[in-house]
């Protein structure tokens, strides 16, 4: 029954400090996938060649490039400063 309580109570919270918090912990979840994407941009660049993490597709590339920077920005950036501090 308290596992319920617990999930009840941030899900469904009003409490500003407890949706500061979740922001702050989205934030860190959303740097982490923007920090494994700029990793997999980093490793591509570093190995001589073409076909390595991305198969030598310059779409895909490019598109975790942008995704990356959408991520960072939108879902870590902006989620964190204005919500999880702002709040």
């Amino acid at each position: 029954m308290k596992n319920i309580y617990f999930v009840k109570r941030w899900i469904f919270s009003v409490n500003h400090k407890d949706i500061g918090i979740l922001y702050l912990i989205f934030g860190c979840f959303s740097g982490i996938i923007g920090t494994l994407l700029s990793f997999f941009m980093r490793f591509e660049l570093s190995i001589a060649g073409e076909a390595h993490i991305f198969f030598a597709n310059y779409q895909l590339y490019n598109t975790a490039i942008t995704g990356h920077a959408f991520i960072m920005i939108f879902f870590m950036v902006m989620p964190t400063l204005i919500g999880g501090f702002g709040n």
